[in-house]
């Protein structure tokens, strides 16, 4: 996929979805705890999340070469997960690139 992190064997990174739960916590909380997530340990790049704050809970998104460091990252950063899964994106459109065909 154009514009994405490569993997250490040549391809694109792999994405995770880590699912979370967090009751009793809110929106400054949950950005104050992602800030800690360490970038460069293990080649864990921080790509963004959604927020649900009716459910107390938040799907985040990563680039990294497997699950265990994105697991690695949340937890040396002290952020509570419930799993972590690889994802593939499908109609992303990216800030800042225009798509085939617009003006």
């Amino acid at each position: 996929m154009p514009g994405r992190a490569r993997g250490t064997v040549g391809g694109p990174m792999p994405i995770f979805l880590v699912e979370r739960y967090l009751p009793g916590r809110d929106r400054a909380w949950l950005e104050g705890a992602l800030a800690r997530i360490p970038a460069a340990r293990n080649r864990v790049h921080y790509l963004g999340s959604t927020y649900v704050p009716s459910d107390e809970s938040c799907l985040c998104r990563f680039d990294a070469a497997t699950a265990d460091d994105v697991r690695d990252a949340n937890e040396i950063a002290g952020v509570p997960f419930a799993r972590i899964v690889a994802v593939e994106e499908i109609g992303v459109r990216r800030p800042g690139r225009a798509e085939e065909g617009e003006s």
